[in-house]
């Protein structure tokens, strides 16, 4: 069976002697969202910045865990990725596109835009993780955690 030349290092570049970027190949690490114990009801709509800021050239990896406590009817959360700075949204969806969190689950949730459908995604500037609350308004001190592997350069 002939050996397959991947996108990553094509025959040219394996001759030429460059090496596999950092986000190909280092050390996994997770980054860990938890919402406080005691927060007011979101509404439809509201965001949740984390402070959480991946590094530039980070390659996000699946699965993508998602665990709640029991919630309000409808209601669902999105993890995206924005400008640290300016807090101007990059994807909205591009971790986690609308995880339902209606009732107490703990779940693999790989539907972010960035991630979905066997993508690959190396993070074009430092992002910062954020929440939207979707769907319904949710319910206050629900607890929720996110965890997002990545890979840093």
């Amino acid at each position: 069976m002939a050996e397959l030349l991947t996108v990553t290092r094509t025959q040219v570049a394996q001759t030429a002697g460059t090496k596999a970027p950092a986000a190909s190949f280092n050390r996994m690490r997770v980054a860990v969202i938890e919402t406080p114990a005691a927060y007011a009801a979101p509404a439809q709509n509201d965001t949740a910045g984390t402070s959480i800021v991946l590094p530039q050239g980070s390659r996000l990896l699946l699965p993508v865990t998602v665990s709640c406590a029991a919630g309000t009817a409808s209601s669902t959360l999105s993890v995206g990725l924005r400008d640290p700075k300016t807090k101007v949204a990059i994807d909205a969806t591009a971790v986690v596109n609308a995880a339902a969190i209606n009732a107490a689950s703990t779940s693999q949730v790989n539907t972010g835009t960035k991630t979905i459908n066997g993508q690959t995604y190396l993070l074009p500037q430092d992002c910062e993780l954020y929440l939207t609350f979707g769907g319904a308004a949710g319910s206050a001190n629900q607890a929720i955690r996110v965890e997002v592997p990545f890979v840093a350069p």
